[in-house]
C-alpha cells in the first residue's frame, strides 16, 4: 500500500513539474501582466490587479481577446490609464487576466 501511495504521489509530481516547465514562457507573460498592471495601471484604475482580473470569466475574457474588444474593455474600466497601455502589453495583461478570472478560483500573489 504504502509503495502505491509513494508511486501516486511521484507521478503526480512529476507531471505537474512537467506542466510548469512547458508553460514557462506562459507562466512569465501572466507575472509580467500583472506587474504591468500593479505599475502602471492600478493607481489610476483605482483598484488592484486580482480584482480587476476578476471582473470577467475566463470565457469572457477570451471572447474579449478573440473579438478583438479587449483593450476597448480595459479602456471602459480603467479610462485614466488608456493612455499609458503600450499594445506590446495587450497579450501580457490578456493572459493576467484570463489566469486570474473569477471563476478559476485563482488569487494572485501580489
Amino acid at each position: 500500500m504504502k509503495l502505491i501511495i509513494i508511486t501516486l504521489l511521484l507521478s503526480i509530481s512529476t507531471i505537474t513539474t512537467l506542466s510548469a516547465n512547458g508553460n514557462e514562457k506562459v507562466q512569465k507573460k501572466i507575472n509580467f501582466g500583472q506587474k504591468i498592471f500593479r505599475k502602471k495601471l492600478q493607481r489610476s484604475c483605482g483598484y488592484t490587479a486580482s480584482y480587476w482580473a476578476q471582473q470577467h470569466t475566463e470565457e469572457e475574457w477570451s471572447d474579449l481577446q478573440e473579438s478583438g474588444t479587449f483593450k476597448n474593455e480595459l479602456a471602459t474600466m480603467c479610462p485614466k490609464s488608456i493612455k499609458v497601455v503600450k499594445d506590446t502589453w495587450m497579450e501580457s495583461l490578456y493572459l493576467f487576466a484570463h489566469e486570474y478570472a473569477k471563476d478559476t478560483g485563482k488569487h494572485p500573489r501580489c
